[in-house]
């Protein structure tokens, strides 16, 4: 789809970032993978910058091992969160592994599957298409045409229905009306672009792009966090490299249920008695700024109070699973996963709540 030249995560991008570094190590303490690397500094966002930037003026090599390191990462974003230097450290770390796949150096053995699956059906989890309605009840009933096109995503479609079925119950009863092109719409791209697996992407990306133009809406919702920051991020530079328009509205479905309570037309009516602790998922809240979006709803509901983990908002903590590591390293992703879970009970919250994002990960 995109010749070599591609502008897109390209490495030569990022030649000044590589130059600008503190080496001050706040982002090697906020890192979650580094923290399961014996203090090994190549695990660390530091010395991986640091090794891009000898293999860029010839003085390293794109090693196996280097390469493996490059994929220990979660891309949750902390370490951009923390940088003096505003260094765009994840893009820059998917660029990186974009030159080891063009090396044939990468993605890893688990990245590979996903990759032939979705070259195979639309999808990282081999659906067939025609499967991707099925979530749907009797009470649904897209409309022809609207300004509004629900994007389903892989997870929703799937593997975890509820995700869809309560955001379109809720539009439905709002009386919003709204697009759906389930049985059409293939994977976001999201766990191809953030393992560096731009051509096949590049595919899917095209064909969603070219689907929603033709649907003529203004607005697109999904449920799915890695979806919307995908759609929200991505698609905006890779229409541009394709010269295709993209000029509609991504939301994620919290952002319309807040406001929804916001305007007094969505109001939960039934109590929950629980202490709840909220996770902010990396692709929601720092990708996207969507912190308050999540808390708006809570404190809607009834009964409902919430306490807050010491590492919440901009700071909370990765759960392991994002940027590939849950499928191909899930031995480092439980570790990263018990930490925070571990830093939820110790609230003493009776539950756990989260905005659910692409779990394709570790399938």
């Amino acid at each position: 789809m995109l010749d070599e030249q591609d502008s897109l995560m390209q490495l030569e991008n990022f030649e000044e970032d590589l130059k600008i570094c503190a080496r001050c190590g706040f982002c090697k303490n906020v890192c979650p993978t580094y923290l399961y690397s014996d203090g090994f500094e190549a695990f660390s966002p530091r010395g991986r910058l640091h090794f891009l930037r000898e293999y860029a003026a010839g003085r390293e090599k794109m090693s196996a091992s280097w390469v493996d390191r490059l994929y220990r990462c979660t891309s949750c974003e902390r370490c951009m969160e923390v940088c003096q230097t505003s260094i765009p450290l994840v893009p820059l770390w998917e660029a990186a592994r974009a030159r080891a796949v063009r090396e044939g150096k990468g993605p890893m053995p688990a990245h590979v599957r996903l990759r032939n699956a979705v070259a195979k059906t639309g999808n990282p989890y081999d659906e067939p298409l025609e499967k991707q309605r099925g979530w749907m009840q009797q009470e649904h009933k897209p409309a022809e045409h609207a300004d509004m096109l629900v994007f389903g995503g892989c997870t929703a479609s799937y593997r975890i229905p509820a995700m869809l079925r309560t955001g379109v119950s809720i539009l439905q009863r709002q009386g919003i009306p709204y697009m759906y092109l389930g049985g059409k719409e293939h994977c976001c791209g999201s766990p191809l672009l953030r393992t560096g697996q731009k051509d096949i992407a590049a595919e899917v990306i095209a064909h969603n792009i070219d689907l929603i133009n033709e649907a003529g809406v203004k607005q697109v919702v999904t449920p799915c966090g890695g979806c919307s920051k995908t759609l929200k991020h991505d698609y905006l530079l890779w229409a541009k490299r394709m010269g295709k328009p993209w000029t509609v509205e991504v939301l994620h479905f919290s952002e319309i249920y807040a406001r929804l309570i916001k305007e007094g037309k969505l109001v939960p009516t039934k109590a929950i008695n629980k202490t709840v602790t909220y996770h902010d998922p990396c692709h929601v809240g720092r990708a996207q700024g969507l912190f308050e979006e999540p808390r708006v709803i809570m404190a809607a509901i009834p009964g409902l109070k919430l306490v807050e983990m010491p590492h919440h908002g901009k700071d909370s903590r990765c759960c392991g699973a994002g940027g590939g590591v849950k499928s191909n390293y899930p031995e480092l992703a439980d570790h990263i996963a018990q930490d925070r879970v571990q830093e939820a009970a110790d609230t003493g919250a009776d539950v756990l709540a989260t905005i659910v994002r692409a779990a394709l990960w570790g399938q």
